[in-house]
């Protein structure tokens, strides 16, 4: 009986371990491949990767190429879409246009890089000011306004404003949106 309690453990600890690594994100996008390209480098080699491990990562030129089972150990922070863009196309213009020339290399890396917190720090005080700034104006516009046609339809469309940026500048689910979305109009009417 003790190699059937010691077969159950074993079968249990794979299921758990199975488990743990189905909850493992991928990797994102930018991280294969920023991989990607350092693996095409000349730091790397020619032959940096032989034999079965030459496509696990996939390549510069096939980056689509790569395992479909990888995991990213530590993934990227789930952001929302605007900060998404900001941290991955900005930042590519931002060493295009030279701002890297101001920054000193990294002693850790040995390349010059911006941590996505910084971005996201930028990225952060952009919302901020815009869900700021939204109701204010849609209520000083409202103000200003005396035809009633007019106030309603500024009333829909800074709700469609509104609704837009809840999509872009959250993660806001879809029930948020419109729970908010309806509260913003009650607002907006008693105002009006």
């Amino acid at each position: 009986m003790a190699w059937l309690r010691e077969l159950t453990k074993d079968t249990d600890d794979a299921l758990v371990q199975q488990s743990i690594i189905l909850t493992l994100p991928e990797p994102s996008k930018w991280d294969l491949s920023d991989i990607q390209q350092y693996l095409a480098t000349k730091d790397m080699g020619p032959l940096a990767l032989i034999g079965d491990d030459a496509s696990v990562w996939g390549s510069a030129l096939n980056p689509k190429s790569h395992c479909p089972d990888l995991v990213a150990l530590r993934g990227r922070h789930s952001e929302d879409s605007f900060s998404k863009w900001v941290t991955e196309k900005v930042i590519l213009k931002l060493f295009l246009c030279g701002c890297a020339r101001w920054k000193k290399i990294s002693r850790r890396y040995g390349a010059v890089g911006y941590h996505d917190s910084a971005l996201l720090r930028v990225t952060f005080w952009i919302t901020s000011i815009l869900a700021s700034l939204l109701p204010i104006t849609s209520i000083t516009v409202l103000y200003l306004v005396h035809s009633m046609a007019a106030r309603l339809g500024i009333i829909a469309a800074s709700n469609l404003i509104l609704s837009l940026c809840l999509t872009a500048f959250t993660t806001a689910k879809t029930t948020d949106v419109f729970a908010v979305a309806a509260a913003y109009v009650s607002i907006c009417g008693i105002v009006a």
